[in-house]
């Protein structure tokens, strides 16, 4: 039960990470190496418009703060986008090292405003309950009533909406898409911020249960990086199903083997997926 259920909760965390990472690449090509600083940001940002715009004024303005953050990620995503990466956008190596160096710089400063032990966010909903004999902590939990509204909400956008498809088709093939009219910057453009939101929005709903500290950018990326290669690089279905593969993945070891040795998951999927099947699970090859 426990493996079900904590499992299923990292599997919806790791979802709203994943999908936006992979999206953006499908897109725009962009590897977006700051990805997991904006998960950072979506934590960081809770914490200070709930703290010092709203002077920790209750439930509503902590559930408005975690709103403004998302929205602010966002934001910020279409200007580094439309500023620093869009003038390169052809070349990889530029967006890698562009990216890195802002994940980087955003870390430092972080750590000269909050320090380096950490903040902590205030709980949505406080407390615990328990599950076939299992305490679950409530604030984890809804992650998966979240992730099971948006990622849904965001196949809806995709597929049934104008501007969605605009963006699905070129996500399938750019040229097609440029020669039936659509804007493949507007599209990059609108994708930036909607993949940085789901990584904040992560962020945000993690805040309350993990200690707020500046080098949190680093966890999302490299689960990002591997269940992009487990699910297949730009395949928003293989992202998902990665996601909670990789999810119980690290729960079953942490039984079996250590606890301390569940970060290792993600890096050995990364390793024994470009060994023995580059395609991933729904078979879109890295190049």
């Amino acid at each position: 039960m426990e493996i079900l259920i904590i499992g299923t909760v990292r599997g919806a965390l790791y979802s709203l990470i994943a999908v936006g990472f992979v999206l953006i690449f499908s897109v725009g090509g962009i590897l977006n190496l700051a990805h997991g600083t904006y998960y950072m940001l979506g934590a960081y940002l809770t914490y200070i418009f709930y703290t010092f715009v709203f002077a920790a004024g209750g439930i509503n303005l902590l559930l408005i703060s975690a709103i403004l953050s998302v929205l602010s990620v966002g934001i910020i995503a279409c200007l580094v986008y439309y500023i620093l990466l869009r003038p390169h956008i052809e070349s990889l190596l530029y967006v890698m090292v562009m990216t890195l160096a802002l994940a980087l710089f955003v870390g430092e400063v972080m750590s000269l405003l909050f320090g380096v032990s950490g903040t902590r966010v205030p709980s949505l909903i406080e407390g615990s309950i328990s599950i076939g004999g299992i305490k679950v902590i409530n604030q984890q939990l809804l992650l998966i009533p979240i992730t099971a509204m948006i990622l849904p909400a965001l196949w809806y956008f995709l597929k049934k909406t104008k501007m969605g498809q605009g963006i699905d088709a070129v996500a399938q093939e750019r040229t097609g898409a440029t020669l039936m009219g659509v804007s493949v910057e507007t599209a990059t453009l609108i994708t930036s911020g909607l993949s940085a939101s789901l990584a904040a929005l992560a962020g945000a709903l993690i805040a309350p249960v993990s200690s707020v500290v500046p080098e949190m950018w680093l966890f999302p990326l490299i689960k990002a990086f591997a269940i992009a290669i487990l699910g297949g690089i730009g395949s928003l279905v293989g992202s998902v199903i990665a996601s909670f593969v990789i999810g119980y993945a690290e729960i079953v070891g942490s039984f079996l083997i250590s606890e301390q040795l569940t970060e290792m998951v993600a890096l050995a999927v990364i390793v024994l997926v470009l060994l023995f099947k580059p395609s991933g699970i729904m078979g879109y090859k890295l190049r």
